[in-house]
């Protein structure tokens, strides 16, 4: 089963950060109480800061959320989206009727008025919505790919026509609706009026469902609970601060900040997590598409596509380049004798004795084929290329695995090399077949031996850069 967010369970460091949130508020909301109405420095600059970063902030949770379900196709997080685009909406509209920013002095009282409304629209929307995503979740089916972004867009869609419509009606008819604001601008009358006590049991109500209803299992609800929490510290603390510009409407303010931005905070966390995963993976994954499956060292692939880069940047350089062909002498005598797996684990430790003798920067081996491999000296001219042949030859030797054929006690390699500088014509296949010549040279001549590049002879068979001949 795919991995989303409602699967990823919270940790307890994410429980912990969550708490402590969650009692950062109640210590500010505590320390608070007392002072609630006390007026504050009057700060006109502010409200549109804060309402244009509420605004903002629930947009760019809506978008995460939308891309959550563009890549799982679960409709939850696209009721989610939908929640928070009303959010957005919402929190501009109330922007745009606030007094003092957009309106004429003459209106601010209708302002007044229709700001609050809008808000307990914004608060009571919110909570509402996120309950019914929450209590419909499982029974929302996964779309198909077909229907998938047009439900999703249809749900967007839909909250966002939900919020002009209520925010229309709440300008529109403004004078049918009770006043919540005194003339003078005080909210001495919100915390009796029904409207704003049933947006506070809304808010109450659907943090306690979610809590009970999820346990805080995942990391999704732990911090959807904490932004709801933060939206009903908002409408305590506004209820409870008698008016506009005192302490508890600037901590109200603070708390509905919290609550636009703990989800997004926890997306852009996992988002950036879930990168840094799939960089790791992409490392892993190229980095075992280059390994022969049974040596461990490079593959015939990954020769194929570096060798020829390799001495196109020595040629540009004006540096040599030496290459080395490794055969096992008598495999097929050896695996006749002590059978494939013993004739597996030959040619492994064959590698890992190849690539540990090599020490300069860039150079590397990689199996060719069967029981061949190549090695790739960059920057190493014919006399440095074969000392290293030497080198290499007699460390195999050193491994003293039993030989199989008569005349050997143990296994050894024969290896063929060919250099940029020594004559050799220009180009990958043409050095490849000089080394691949030297190679065959090096089994005629008694095998367990190292010979330079020489011309192919006439009864040399060559396939592509590579010479046929018996092990």
């Amino acid at each position: 089963m795919e991995a989303t967010l409602i699967q990823v369970p919270a940790e307890p460091r994410h429980r912990w950060a969550a708490a402590v949130a969650a009692i950062v508020l109640v210590c500010i909301a505590f320390a608070a109480w007392p002072h609630l109405t006390t007026q504050a420095v009057v700060s006109p600059p502010f409200v549109p800061i804060f309402a244009t970063s509420v605004t903002l902030t629930e947009g760019l949770t809506a978008f995460l959320l939308w891309t959550q379900y563009r890549a799982c196709g679960r409709l939850y997080f696209a009721a989610l989206a939908s929640a928070y685009a009303f959010t957005s909406v919402t929190a501009a509209w109330h922007l745009a009727v606030y007094p003092g920013v957009f309106i004429h002095a003459v209106s601010k009282d209708a302002g007044r008025q229709t700001a609050i409304w809008i808000w307990l629209l914004w608060r009571g929307g919110f909570a509402s919505l996120v309950t019914l995503a929450l209590i419909a979740r499982p029974w929302l089916p996964v779309p198909t790919a077909a229907w998938r972004r047009s439900l999703g867009l249809g749900l967007i869609a839909c909250s966002i026509g939900l919020s002009i419509t209520l925010c229309r009606s709440a300008i529109v008819g403004r004078a049918m609706l009770p006043n919540l604001v005194a003339n003078e601008g005080t909210y001495r009358h919100l915390s009796a009026n029904p409207a704003t006590l049933g947006v506070a049991g809304i808010c109450f109500a659907a943090l306690g469902i979610h809590i009970w209803v999820t346990r805080l299992r995942t990391l999704m609800d732990l911090w959807l609970a904490v932004a709801l929490f933060a939206g009903l510290a908002d409408v305590a603390l506004t209820l409870g601060a008698g008016a506009r510009y005192s302490l508890g409407w600037y901590g109200a303010r603070i708390a509905s900040m919290v609550s636009a931005s703990a989800l997004l905070g926890m997306l852009m966390f996992e988002t950036s997590r879930t990168y840094s995963k799939l960089a790791d993976a992409h490392r892993a994954l190229k980095a075992f598409s280059v390994r022969d499956g049974l040596t461990g060292v490079f593959n015939r692939a990954y020769f194929d596509e570096r060798y020829p880069n390799e001495l196109a940047q020595a040629s540009k350089g004006a540096s040599a380049l030496t290459i080395l062909l490794v055969d096992v002498d008598h495999f097929k005598h050896f695996n006749d004798a002590f059978g494939h797996l013993a004739g597996d684990e030959c040619l492994r430790r064959i590698a890992r004795t190849l690539d540990s003798g090599l020490t300069r920067r860039g150079e590397f081996v990689a199996r060719y084929g069967g029981e061949e491999f190549v090695v790739v000296l960059p920057a190493s001219d014919e006399r440095t290329g074969s000392a290293t042949a030497e080198r290499l030859r007699l460390a195999v030797a050193g491994l003293e695995m039993p030989a199989a054929s008569p005349g050997e006690p143990y296994v050894t390699v024969s290896i063929g090399q060919a250099s940029s500088d020594s004559g050799a014509r220009s180009g990958p296949a043409n050095l490849l077949a000089s080394a691949d010549a030297a190679l065959y040279r090096a089994k005629t001549l008694g095998r367990n031996r190292v010979e330079g590049e020489a011309a192919p002879s006439p009864n040399v068979a060559i396939n592509g850069p590579h010479a046929v001949y018996a092990s």
